[in-house]
């Protein structure tokens, strides 16, 4: 009798959660093209452009050949047909004319360009000296997740090793990283395994396993949990506030910095969709989120690349580290731009990333 309830319960549970799951990743859910002026991919991009940092002056860096270490058959296939490999990207949004450049890289003791696999990208500037550093996430291929730091080289359109983070056991699946100074920045794990099973299993459950840390420089620490796939990762212009991306929770986390780097949970706020990474207007202070508005198709398309996910780009404009409006930029069908992962905007200029699709380039005719 009691084995009976137990059983009719959990199926009852399960049928609930699998109802969810419908409604939420958009079985039921129909989108229309528009876009905020005229949109163009941009030429001299690899397979992808996953993450992305601009400074002040519209200099963006971008990682491209976005990868892990357990993949999809078909994923692994598509990447291999495609001779796809990790890239760092700079692109001038001065100069949206010319093509991207590709940064070079230099295999030091610490460092193998060849077994690069970048992922999230945070860039800090040395006010003083005017040198900047590029924060990298790299699921090493057939080694440890990492978070690599370089010099960046503008002249020699070039990325110098400096100092590679790993082996801690807070670094688990990495995804986004973002610099607080030259050597502490904020990091997510979005999951808690590297195993493709066991990331099936907390994505289709949800489980709000994922969290953020932090490292001071000396020690790694974790800062926030609870998490349903923590994503991206950003702070405030003035540093007061970190973002979280909760790709799983369709949501986006506001926390509150302390002193000690500790993080306070100031606001959750429901996006409707599943954001990606999250970029901070230098100017502005505004967030430009990319995310997959429908979710089973972008599940697909990282099972096989050459299916289409549809794409939406969100401007966040924020009072006192609160939410205080939201306006949808951009949204398209797939065919423009697949999966997007993160955007930004200079001088009424989007750019738009995307997991292992193009880049795309837009007029921004609307008010911001």
């Amino acid at each position: 009798m009691y084995v009976k309830i137990i059983v009719i319960s959990l199926l009852v549970l399960l049928f609930q959660h699998c109802v969810k799951l419908y409604f939420m990743w958009g079985f039921t859910k129909h989108l229309f093209n528009h876009y905020p002026g005229r949109c163009h991919q941009v030429e001299g991009m690899g397979f992808g452009s996953e993450n992305m940092h601009m400074l002040p002056n519209g200099m963006t860096f971008i990682t491209s050949g976005f990868r892990l270490n357990e993949n999809p058959s078909n994923y692994e296939t598509f990447y291999k047909q495609n001779n796809i490999k990790g890239r760092i990207y700079l692109f001038n949004m001065k100069n949206p004319k010319k093509v991207v450049q590709e940064l070079k890289l230099t295999s030091t003791e610490d460092f193998d360009k060849d077994r690069l696999q970048p992922h999230g990208i945070s860039a800090w500037e040395d006010k003083g000296t005017g040198t900047v550093y590029l924060f990298v996430v790299n699921h090493e291929k057939d080694g440890q997740e990492k978070i690599e730091k370089f010099q960046v080289s503008f002249e020699k359109l070039a990325l110098q090793h400096v100092k590679s983070y790993y082996g801690d056991p807070t670094l688990k699946q990495l995804n986004d990283v973002v610099a607080t100074s030259e050597d502490s920045f904020y990091f997510t794990n979005y999951l808690t395994s590297g195993s493709y099973l066991m990331g099936m299993f907390e994505t289709l459950a949800l489980m709000p396993w994922s969290d953020v840390g932090y490292f001071d420089g000396t020690a790694y620490r974790i800062v926030a949990g609870g998490i349903t796939m923590a994503n991206g990762v950003q702070l405030s212009r003035d540093g007061r506030y970190v973002y979280v991306a909760a790709s799983m929770g369709y949501e986006l986390w506001i926390y509150e910095r302390r002193n000690n780097n500790s993080i306070h949970l100031k606001e959750i706020y429901p996006l409707q969709a599943s954001p990606d990474n999250i970029i901070v207007d230098p100017v502005s202070g505004d967030l430009y989120i990319g995310l997959h508005p429908i979710f089973y198709q972008v599940m697909a398309h990282l099972e096989d690349p050459s299916i289409r996910s549809t794409s939406q780009v969100l401007q966040i404009k924020l009072k006192d580290g609160s939410v205080s409006s939201v306006t949808e930029l951009f949204l398209d069908d797939g065919n423009l731009i697949s999966g997007s992962t993160a955007a930004t905007v200079f001088n009424k200029k989007m750019l738009i990333g995307s997991i292992l699709d193009k880049l795309v380039y837009c007029d921004v005719d609307v008010p911001l």
